[in-house]
């Protein structure tokens, strides 16, 4: 075997190793990544149950429901929509957990549904005006800039509004299906507000302050 020989089967050794230990690696962080995210929806899972329950047991007294509810119905929409972000960004990066990031992926959005009545309920018991905004995205430039319109939105003109985001294009899930089939919708952006009111294009900062007021 002569010099040149001996080089390249060391190097393609050693790129097999790097490889290897890339792969590995890679796997390790999509199982770091999964257990993370499956920690974060039980918790949020057990959250919202909690308060189905509570529901039931305050429904003879309004006003510790309303009080218990605008407290904590922030503090969970937050969460789900953290986890909704968490999701997006790590199965983009997963090499070998699809299936498992699909699973997740159809809990998370069992959740948003549960979140959005829990919502609807309290507005209707508690004579309150949060609104709910449902964002039907796919990967288009008008549905980032819509996401990011209504991120604006939420942070600096009103809090008590709520998004629940749906990927058209990446996700799967009975869920997503039943309400792409409800509003019909078939690309994005698509926007829901408060259930009634269907836009099929992007809506500007301006316009959309206009029309949730």
């Amino acid at each position: 075997m002569d010099l040149v020989e001996s080089s390249l089967l060391k190097a393609t050794a050693a790129m097999v190793v790097v490889l290897a230990v890339g792969i590995l690696a890679g796997l390790a962080m999509d199982e770091a990544r999964t257990d993370f995210l499956r920690d974060e929806i039980r918790d949020t899972e057990l959250q919202t149950e909690t308060f189905l329950v509570t529901q039931q047991y305050l429904r003879n007294s309004s006003n510790n429901y309303c009080r218990v509810m605008s407290d904590r119905i922030p503090e969970i929409a937050d969460k789900n929509a953290q986890i909704g972000r968490d999701l997006e960004e790590f199965s983009s990066k997963s090499i070998g957990q699809k299936d498992e990031y699909q699973y997740l992926t159809n809990k998370y959005y069992i959740n948003e549904l549960r979140l959005y009545v829990m919502l609807q309920n309290y507005n209707a018991r508690c004579d309150a005006d949060a609104n709910a905004i449902m964002f039907f995205f796919d990967g288009s430039m008008d549905s980032k800039r819509q996401g990011a319109v209504l991120t604006e939105y939420r942070e600096n003109v009103d809090n008590q509004t709520y998004v629940f985001s749906y990927n058209i294009d990446a996700d799967h899930s009975e869920i997503l299906e039943m309400l792409k089939t409800d509003y019909e919708v078939r690309d994005g952006p698509v926007i829901v507000i408060d259930g009634n009111d269907v836009y099929r294009e992007y809506v500007p900062l301006k316009r959309l302050k206009q029309v949730i007021d």
